[in-house]
Protein backbone atom coordinates (compact mmCIF):
# COMPACT_ATOMS: atom_id res chain seq x y z
CA UNK A 1 0.00 0.00 0.00
CA UNK A 2 2.70 2.50 0.99
CA UNK A 3 4.70 1.58 -2.10
CA UNK A 4 1.67 2.22 -4.34
CA UNK A 5 1.03 5.60 -2.68
CA UNK A 6 4.70 6.51 -3.10
CA UNK A 7 4.50 5.79 -6.82
CA UNK A 8 1.25 7.75 -7.19
CA UNK A 9 2.28 10.67 -4.96
CA UNK A 10 3.66 12.96 -7.76
CA UNK A 11 0.33 12.66 -9.61
CA UNK A 12 -1.66 13.29 -6.42
CA UNK A 13 0.51 16.30 -5.53
CA UNK A 14 0.11 17.76 -9.04
CA UNK A 15 -3.66 17.27 -8.80
CA UNK A 16 -3.75 19.06 -5.44
CA UNK A 17 -1.68 21.96 -6.82
CA UNK A 18 -3.95 22.38 -9.87
CA UNK A 19 -7.09 22.27 -7.70
CA UNK A 20 -5.62 24.86 -5.30
CA UNK A 21 -4.71 27.24 -8.15
CA UNK A 22 -8.18 26.87 -9.73
CA UNK A 23 -9.79 27.66 -6.37
CA UNK A 24 -7.79 30.88 -6.17
CA UNK A 25 -8.98 31.68 -9.69
CA UNK A 26 -12.62 31.13 -8.69
CA UNK A 27 -12.18 33.48 -5.74
CA UNK A 28 -10.71 36.10 -8.09
CA UNK A 29 -13.68 35.72 -10.48
CA UNK A 30 -16.06 36.34 -7.58
CA UNK A 31 -14.12 39.55 -6.89
CA UNK A 32 -14.44 40.54 -10.55
CA UNK A 33 -18.23 40.04 -10.38
CA UNK A 34 -18.35 42.17 -7.25
CA UNK A 35 -16.53 44.99 -9.10
CA UNK A 36 -19.02 44.88 -11.95
CA UNK A 37 -21.90 45.15 -9.46
CA UNK A 38 -20.30 47.97 -7.40
CA UNK A 39 -21.45 51.52 -8.34
CA UNK A 40 -17.97 52.98 -8.06
CA UNK A 41 -16.22 50.07 -9.85
CA UNK A 42 -13.96 49.28 -6.90
CA UNK A 43 -13.62 46.38 -4.48
CA UNK A 44 -14.58 47.20 -0.93
CA UNK A 45 -11.93 47.04 1.77
CA UNK A 46 -13.90 44.29 3.54
CA UNK A 47 -13.89 42.07 0.41
CA UNK A 48 -10.21 42.80 -0.18
CA UNK A 49 -9.39 41.78 3.39
CA UNK A 50 -11.44 38.57 3.21
CA UNK A 51 -9.84 37.57 -0.10
CA UNK A 52 -6.40 38.00 1.40
CA UNK A 53 -7.19 36.14 4.65
CA UNK A 54 -9.34 33.28 3.36
CA UNK A 55 -8.23 32.75 -0.27
CA UNK A 56 -4.68 34.13 0.04
CA UNK A 57 -5.36 36.34 -3.01
CA UNK A 58 -3.03 39.36 -3.02
CA UNK A 59 -3.97 41.02 -6.32
CA UNK A 60 -6.49 40.50 -9.15
CA UNK A 61 -6.34 41.92 -12.65
CA UNK A 62 -8.38 41.35 -15.81
CA UNK A 63 -7.40 41.78 -19.44
CA UNK A 64 -9.68 42.18 -22.45
CA UNK A 65 -9.09 42.90 -26.10
CA UNK A 66 -8.38 46.58 -25.68
CA UNK A 67 -7.78 47.08 -22.00
CA UNK A 68 -6.16 45.75 -18.84
CA UNK A 69 -7.58 46.71 -15.49
CA UNK A 70 -6.60 46.02 -11.89
CA UNK A 71 -9.63 44.94 -9.89
CA UNK A 72 -7.85 44.31 -6.61
CA UNK A 73 -4.63 46.22 -6.06
CA UNK A 74 -1.90 44.46 -4.08
CA UNK A 75 -3.02 44.11 -0.48
CA UNK A 76 0.58 43.58 0.71
CA UNK A 77 3.90 44.68 -0.75
CA UNK A 78 5.29 42.27 -3.37
CA UNK A 79 9.08 42.17 -2.84
CA UNK A 80 10.04 38.61 -3.80
CA UNK A 81 10.31 36.89 -7.16
CA UNK A 82 7.15 36.60 -9.25
CA UNK A 83 6.64 33.20 -10.91
CA UNK A 84 4.13 33.05 -13.79
CA UNK A 85 1.79 30.04 -14.12
CA UNK A 86 -0.53 29.86 -17.15
CA UNK A 87 -3.23 27.28 -16.41
CA UNK A 88 -4.49 27.56 -19.99
CA UNK A 89 -1.38 25.99 -21.49
CA UNK A 90 0.14 24.03 -18.58
CA UNK A 91 0.62 20.30 -19.35
CA UNK A 92 0.30 17.28 -17.05
CA UNK A 93 4.06 16.95 -16.62
CA UNK A 94 4.41 20.70 -15.99
CA UNK A 95 1.98 20.27 -13.10
CA UNK A 96 4.05 17.41 -11.62
CA UNK A 97 7.26 19.41 -11.95
CA UNK A 98 5.66 22.47 -10.37
CA UNK A 99 4.33 20.44 -7.42
CA UNK A 100 7.69 18.79 -6.74
CA UNK A 101 9.50 22.12 -7.14
CA UNK A 102 7.49 23.64 -4.28
CA UNK A 103 9.54 21.68 -1.75
CA UNK A 104 12.80 23.20 -3.01
CA UNK A 105 11.66 26.75 -3.89
CA UNK A 106 13.17 29.73 -2.01
CA UNK A 107 11.11 31.66 0.54
CA UNK A 108 9.16 34.83 -0.23
CA UNK A 109 8.10 34.13 -3.83
CA UNK A 110 4.71 35.00 -5.34
CA UNK A 111 2.75 33.23 -8.06
CA UNK A 112 1.05 35.03 -10.98
CA UNK A 113 -1.77 32.74 -12.12
CA UNK A 114 -3.24 33.27 -15.60
CA UNK A 115 -6.51 31.56 -16.52
CA UNK A 116 -9.53 31.96 -18.74
CA UNK A 117 -12.46 33.20 -16.57
CA UNK A 118 -15.82 31.45 -16.85
CA UNK A 119 -17.99 33.91 -14.89
CA UNK A 120 -16.96 37.12 -16.71
CA UNK A 121 -16.52 38.24 -20.32
CA UNK A 122 -12.80 38.97 -19.89
CA UNK A 123 -10.20 37.07 -21.87
CA UNK A 124 -7.58 36.62 -19.16
CA UNK A 125 -7.75 36.74 -15.40
CA UNK A 126 -4.48 37.27 -13.51
CA UNK A 127 -4.25 36.38 -9.84
CA UNK A 128 -1.25 36.91 -7.59
CA UNK A 129 -0.95 34.66 -4.53
CA UNK A 130 1.92 33.96 -2.08
CA UNK A 131 3.71 30.71 -2.84
CA UNK A 132 4.07 29.90 0.86
CA UNK A 133 0.29 29.34 1.12
CA UNK A 134 0.37 26.69 -1.61
CA UNK A 135 3.40 25.03 -0.05
CA UNK A 136 1.76 24.84 3.37
CA UNK A 137 -1.39 23.39 1.86
CA UNK A 138 0.63 20.76 -0.04
CA UNK A 139 2.56 19.82 3.13
CA UNK A 140 -0.70 19.40 5.04
CA UNK A 141 -2.16 17.33 2.19
CA UNK A 142 0.96 15.13 2.16
CA UNK A 143 0.78 14.62 5.92
CA UNK A 144 -2.90 13.63 5.77
CA UNK A 145 -2.20 11.30 2.85
CA UNK A 146 0.65 9.65 4.76
CA UNK A 147 -1.50 9.13 7.88
CA UNK A 148 -4.37 7.76 5.80
CA UNK A 149 -2.02 5.42 3.91
CA UNK A 150 -0.46 4.17 7.15
CA UNK A 151 -3.91 3.50 8.60
CA UNK A 152 -5.00 1.56 5.51
CA UNK A 153 -1.67 -0.31 5.46
CA UNK A 154 -2.11 -1.32 9.10
CA UNK A 155 -5.66 -2.52 8.51
CA UNK A 156 -4.79 -4.39 5.33
CA UNK A 157 -1.61 -5.80 6.89
CA UNK A 158 -3.60 -7.00 9.91
CA UNK A 159 -6.16 -8.69 7.68
CA UNK A 160 -3.42 -10.29 5.57
CA UNK A 161 -1.58 -11.46 8.67
CA UNK A 162 -4.77 -12.94 10.12
CA UNK A 163 -5.53 -14.69 6.83
CA UNK A 164 -1.99 -16.07 6.50
CA UNK A 165 -1.97 -17.16 10.13
CA UNK A 166 -5.35 -18.86 9.75
CA UNK A 167 -4.68 -20.49 6.38
CA UNK A 168 -0.91 -21.17 6.51
CA UNK A 169 0.83 -20.56 9.85
CA UNK A 170 -1.54 -22.43 12.14
CA UNK A 171 -1.90 -25.46 9.81
CA UNK A 172 1.88 -25.45 9.32
CA UNK A 173 2.44 -25.44 13.09
CA UNK A 174 0.08 -28.38 13.45
CA UNK A 175 1.82 -30.19 10.61
CA UNK A 176 5.26 -29.42 12.09
CA UNK A 177 4.14 -30.80 15.46
CA UNK A 178 2.94 -33.99 13.77
CA UNK A 179 6.23 -34.32 11.86
CA UNK A 180 8.30 -33.89 15.04
CA UNK A 181 6.11 -36.41 16.85
CA UNK A 182 6.45 -38.83 13.95
CA UNK A 183 10.24 -38.34 13.90
CA UNK A 184 10.42 -39.30 17.56
CA UNK A 185 8.14 -42.33 17.17
CA UNK A 186 8.20 -43.39 13.50
CA UNK A 187 6.49 -46.72 14.15
CA UNK A 188 3.66 -45.57 16.40
CA UNK A 189 2.92 -41.87 15.77
CA UNK A 190 0.51 -40.78 13.05
CA UNK A 191 0.09 -37.56 11.10
CA UNK A 192 -3.16 -36.00 12.27
CA UNK A 193 -5.71 -34.89 9.64
CA UNK A 194 -5.94 -31.15 9.05
CA UNK A 195 -9.37 -29.68 9.92
CA UNK A 196 -8.80 -26.25 8.31
CA UNK A 197 -6.39 -24.41 6.05
CA UNK A 198 -5.94 -23.85 2.35
CA UNK A 199 -6.36 -26.44 -0.36
CA UNK A 200 -2.62 -26.76 -0.91
CA UNK A 201 -2.07 -27.33 2.82
CA UNK A 202 -4.65 -30.11 2.72
CA UNK A 203 -2.82 -31.68 -0.23
CA UNK A 204 0.51 -31.43 1.59
CA UNK A 205 -0.99 -32.96 4.72
CA UNK A 206 -2.57 -35.80 2.70
CA UNK A 207 0.77 -36.49 0.99
CA UNK A 208 2.48 -36.43 4.39
CA UNK A 209 -0.04 -38.90 5.78
CA UNK A 210 0.58 -41.24 2.83
CA UNK A 211 4.35 -40.94 3.33
CA UNK A 212 3.94 -41.61 7.07
CA UNK A 213 2.02 -44.82 6.37
CA UNK A 214 4.66 -45.95 3.88
CA UNK A 215 7.57 -45.14 6.21
CA UNK A 216 5.85 -46.74 9.20
CA UNK A 217 5.19 -49.88 7.17
CA UNK A 218 8.84 -49.89 6.07
CA UNK A 219 10.02 -49.59 9.68
CA UNK A 220 7.74 -52.41 10.78
CA UNK A 221 8.91 -54.52 7.85
CA UNK A 222 12.55 -53.80 8.71
CA UNK A 223 11.88 -54.82 12.28
CA UNK A 224 10.28 -58.07 11.13
CA UNK A 225 13.19 -58.66 8.76
CA UNK A 226 15.63 -58.14 11.62
CA UNK A 227 13.70 -60.63 13.74
CA UNK A 228 13.54 -63.03 10.81
CA UNK A 229 17.28 -62.69 10.23
CA UNK A 230 17.96 -63.42 13.86
CA UNK A 231 15.74 -66.50 13.69
CA UNK A 232 17.36 -67.70 10.46
CA UNK A 233 20.81 -67.20 11.99
CA UNK A 234 19.82 -69.50 14.84
CA UNK A 235 18.40 -72.10 12.46
CA UNK A 236 21.28 -71.86 10.01
CA UNK A 237 23.75 -73.70 12.23
CA UNK A 238 21.53 -76.74 12.76
CA UNK A 239 20.45 -76.74 9.10
CA UNK A 240 24.05 -76.82 7.88
CA UNK A 241 24.80 -79.73 10.22
CA UNK A 242 21.81 -81.64 8.84
CA UNK A 243 22.84 -80.94 5.26
CA UNK A 244 26.39 -82.03 6.03
CA UNK A 245 25.06 -85.35 7.27
CA UNK A 246 22.95 -85.69 4.12
CA UNK A 247 26.03 -84.91 2.03
CA UNK A 248 27.95 -87.76 3.73
CA UNK A 249 25.07 -90.13 3.00
CA UNK A 250 24.98 -89.02 -0.65
CA UNK A 251 28.72 -89.71 -0.96
CA UNK A 252 28.08 -93.22 0.39
CA UNK A 253 25.31 -93.70 -2.17
CA UNK A 254 27.75 -92.74 -4.89
CA UNK A 255 29.71 -95.95 -4.08
CA UNK A 256 26.66 -98.13 -4.77
CA UNK A 257 26.78 -100.54 -7.72
CA UNK A 258 23.11 -99.99 -8.54
CA UNK A 259 22.95 -98.23 -11.94
CA UNK A 260 19.92 -96.17 -10.97
CA UNK A 261 21.62 -94.98 -7.78
CA UNK A 262 24.77 -94.11 -9.71
CA UNK A 263 22.74 -91.96 -12.12
CA UNK A 264 20.86 -90.17 -9.35
CA UNK A 265 23.75 -89.73 -6.91
CA UNK A 266 25.58 -86.91 -8.75
CA UNK A 267 22.37 -84.93 -9.08
CA UNK A 268 21.60 -85.52 -5.41
CA UNK A 269 25.09 -84.36 -4.44
CA UNK A 270 24.74 -81.18 -6.47
CA UNK A 271 21.31 -80.48 -4.95
CA UNK A 272 22.62 -80.96 -1.42
CA UNK A 273 25.65 -78.77 -2.17
CA UNK A 274 23.40 -76.02 -3.49
CA UNK A 275 21.26 -76.31 -0.36
CA UNK A 276 24.40 -75.90 1.76
CA UNK A 277 25.47 -72.86 -0.24
CA UNK A 278 21.98 -71.42 -0.06
CA UNK A 279 21.87 -71.87 3.72
CA UNK A 280 25.21 -70.06 4.02
CA UNK A 281 24.09 -67.23 1.72
CA UNK A 282 20.56 -66.73 3.11
CA UNK A 283 21.56 -63.87 5.35
CA UNK A 284 23.54 -62.12 2.60
CA UNK A 285 20.30 -60.62 1.28
CA UNK A 286 20.20 -58.28 4.27
CA UNK A 287 23.75 -57.01 3.74
CA UNK A 288 24.39 -53.59 2.22
CA UNK A 289 26.77 -55.15 -0.31
CA UNK A 290 25.97 -58.69 -1.51
CA UNK A 291 28.79 -61.16 -2.11
CA UNK A 292 30.42 -60.92 -5.53
CA UNK A 293 29.44 -63.63 -8.04
CA UNK A 294 31.97 -66.13 -9.36
CA UNK A 295 31.91 -65.20 -13.05
CA UNK A 296 33.04 -67.79 -15.58
CA UNK A 297 31.97 -69.05 -19.02
CA UNK A 298 28.69 -70.99 -18.58
CA UNK A 299 26.69 -72.95 -21.14
CA UNK A 300 23.23 -71.54 -20.48
CA UNK A 301 21.47 -74.40 -22.33
CA UNK A 302 22.88 -77.09 -20.02
CA UNK A 303 22.36 -74.95 -16.91
CA UNK A 304 18.78 -74.19 -17.95
CA UNK A 305 17.87 -77.83 -18.53
CA UNK A 306 19.21 -78.95 -15.14
CA UNK A 307 17.56 -76.03 -13.27
CA UNK A 308 14.22 -76.71 -14.96
CA UNK A 309 14.35 -80.35 -13.87
CA UNK A 310 14.76 -79.22 -10.26
CA UNK A 311 12.11 -76.51 -10.52
CA UNK A 312 9.49 -78.87 -11.99
CA UNK A 313 9.96 -81.53 -9.33
CA UNK A 314 6.48 -82.53 -8.21
CA UNK A 315 4.74 -80.81 -11.14
CA UNK A 316 3.92 -83.88 -13.21
CA UNK A 317 0.96 -82.22 -14.95
CA UNK A 318 3.19 -79.52 -16.51
CA UNK A 319 5.12 -80.13 -19.74
CA UNK A 320 8.54 -78.57 -20.41
CA UNK A 321 9.87 -77.43 -23.77
CA UNK A 322 13.28 -75.91 -24.49
CA UNK A 323 14.00 -74.08 -27.73
CA UNK A 324 17.77 -73.46 -27.90
CA UNK A 325 20.88 -74.31 -29.91
CA UNK A 326 23.41 -76.76 -28.53
CA UNK A 327 25.30 -74.07 -26.63
CA UNK A 328 24.94 -70.40 -25.74
CA UNK A 329 27.86 -69.32 -23.57
CA UNK A 330 27.59 -66.45 -21.11
CA UNK A 331 29.92 -64.85 -18.58
CA UNK A 332 27.94 -65.64 -15.44
CA UNK A 333 27.84 -67.53 -12.16
CA UNK A 334 26.52 -71.05 -12.85
CA UNK A 335 25.02 -71.40 -9.38
CA UNK A 336 23.28 -68.02 -9.64
CA UNK A 337 21.83 -68.87 -13.06
CA UNK A 338 20.62 -72.20 -11.66
CA UNK A 339 18.90 -70.49 -8.71
CA UNK A 340 17.23 -67.85 -10.93
CA UNK A 341 15.91 -70.32 -13.50
CA UNK A 342 14.78 -72.84 -10.88
CA UNK A 343 12.88 -70.11 -9.06
CA UNK A 344 11.16 -68.90 -12.25
CA UNK A 345 10.19 -72.43 -13.35
CA UNK A 346 9.00 -73.37 -9.85
CA UNK A 347 6.85 -70.21 -9.65
CA UNK A 348 5.33 -70.93 -13.06
CA UNK A 349 4.56 -74.54 -12.11
CA UNK A 350 2.89 -73.45 -8.87
CA UNK A 351 0.80 -70.81 -10.66
CA UNK A 352 -0.43 -73.40 -13.17
CA UNK A 353 -1.16 -75.95 -10.42
CA UNK A 354 -3.12 -73.38 -8.37
CA UNK A 355 -5.23 -72.22 -11.32
CA UNK A 356 -8.80 -73.41 -11.01
CA UNK A 357 -11.01 -74.64 -13.85
CA UNK A 358 -8.15 -75.21 -16.29
CA UNK A 359 -9.24 -76.69 -19.63
CA UNK A 360 -5.81 -77.27 -21.16
CA UNK A 361 -2.61 -78.88 -19.87
CA UNK A 362 0.05 -76.67 -18.34
CA UNK A 363 3.05 -75.75 -20.45
CA UNK A 364 6.32 -74.03 -19.65
CA UNK A 365 8.66 -73.18 -22.49
CA UNK A 366 12.06 -71.55 -22.65
CA UNK A 367 14.21 -69.91 -25.29
CA UNK A 368 17.94 -69.27 -25.17
CA UNK A 369 19.56 -66.99 -27.75
CA UNK A 370 22.09 -64.25 -28.23
CA UNK A 371 21.16 -60.61 -28.77
CA UNK A 372 24.29 -58.61 -29.55
CA UNK A 373 26.57 -58.61 -26.50
CA UNK A 374 23.93 -60.29 -24.32
CA UNK A 375 22.71 -63.82 -23.80
CA UNK A 376 18.96 -64.06 -23.24
CA UNK A 377 16.86 -66.64 -21.43
CA UNK A 378 13.09 -66.32 -21.84
CA UNK A 379 10.75 -68.46 -19.75
CA UNK A 380 7.04 -68.42 -20.66
CA UNK A 381 4.02 -70.27 -19.29
CA UNK A 382 0.31 -70.58 -20.07
CA UNK A 383 -0.78 -69.93 -16.51
CA UNK A 384 -3.18 -67.26 -15.22
CA UNK A 385 -0.63 -64.46 -15.41
CA UNK A 386 0.36 -62.12 -12.59
CA UNK A 387 -2.31 -59.91 -10.96
CA UNK A 388 -1.98 -56.22 -11.78
CA UNK A 389 -1.93 -55.37 -8.08
CA UNK A 390 1.26 -57.41 -7.69
CA UNK A 391 3.12 -56.36 -10.86
CA UNK A 392 4.26 -52.98 -9.47
CA UNK A 393 5.97 -54.58 -6.44
CA UNK A 394 6.85 -57.94 -7.94
CA UNK A 395 10.58 -57.59 -7.27
CA UNK A 396 10.28 -55.99 -3.84
CA UNK A 397 11.19 -58.30 -0.93
CA UNK A 398 8.25 -59.29 1.27
CA UNK A 399 6.00 -56.85 -0.61
CA UNK A 400 3.68 -59.58 -1.86
CA UNK A 401 3.75 -62.74 -3.88
CA UNK A 402 1.86 -63.81 -6.97
CA UNK A 403 1.43 -67.36 -5.59
CA UNK A 404 -0.68 -68.30 -2.61
CA UNK A 405 1.40 -68.63 0.55
CA UNK A 406 4.55 -67.19 -1.05
CA UNK A 407 6.87 -64.94 0.96
CA UNK A 408 7.63 -62.55 -1.88
CA UNK A 409 11.40 -62.98 -1.57
CA UNK A 410 12.32 -65.34 -4.44
CA UNK A 411 12.05 -62.84 -7.32
CA UNK A 412 13.76 -60.10 -5.29
CA UNK A 413 16.74 -62.41 -4.70
CA UNK A 414 16.67 -63.52 -8.35
CA UNK A 415 16.88 -59.93 -9.63
CA UNK A 416 19.67 -59.15 -7.16
CA UNK A 417 21.63 -62.18 -8.41
CA UNK A 418 21.07 -61.12 -12.04
CA UNK A 419 22.27 -57.57 -11.39
CA UNK A 420 25.27 -58.94 -9.51
CA UNK A 421 26.28 -60.62 -12.79
CA UNK A 422 25.80 -57.25 -14.62
CA UNK A 423 22.57 -58.55 -16.08
CA UNK A 424 18.88 -57.93 -15.52
CA UNK A 425 15.72 -59.89 -14.76
CA UNK A 426 12.39 -58.42 -15.86
CA UNK A 427 8.79 -59.28 -16.60
CA UNK A 428 8.61 -58.80 -20.38
CA UNK A 429 4.97 -59.87 -20.94
CA UNK A 430 1.93 -60.54 -18.80
CA UNK A 431 -1.72 -61.33 -19.37
CA UNK A 432 -4.54 -63.83 -18.82
CA UNK A 433 -2.78 -66.30 -21.11
CA UNK A 434 0.44 -66.36 -19.06
CA UNK A 435 3.59 -64.48 -18.18
CA UNK A 436 7.05 -64.21 -19.75
CA UNK A 437 10.22 -63.49 -17.78
CA UNK A 438 13.48 -62.49 -19.44
CA UNK A 439 16.93 -62.98 -17.93
CA UNK A 440 19.73 -61.03 -19.65
CA UNK A 441 23.43 -61.68 -18.86
CA UNK A 442 26.62 -60.73 -20.70
CA UNK A 443 27.56 -63.22 -23.44
CA UNK A 444 31.03 -64.62 -23.91
CA UNK A 445 32.86 -62.69 -26.61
Amino acid sequence: MLFAVTLAYPVLAASYRTTWLNQRGQAAQIAALAVEAAPDGRVSEELSRRLLEEAQVVSVAVQGKDFRGEILPPAIPIHGDLVSIDLRTESFFDGIGGAMGLFFAPEGRFLRISLAPQLTQDEVLEVIVPEIALRRGLVTFSRVLLIFSLAIALVVGGLVYFAIYRLVVRPMRRMTYSIVKFANEPEAAEIEPMPGGAYEMHRANAALQAMQKTVSAAFRQRKRLAELGEAVAKINHDLRNSLSAAQIVSEGLAQSEDPRVKRAAPRLERAIQRAVNLAEATLSHARAEPSAPNLAPVNLVAALDEAATEGLAGCNEVTWKLDAPLAVNAMADADHVHRIVANLVRNAGRAIGEQKDRTEPGRISARVFRDGPCAIIEIADNGPGIPNAVVGRLFQPFAGSASRGGAGLGLAIARELARGMKGELELSANGPSGAVFRLRVPAVA
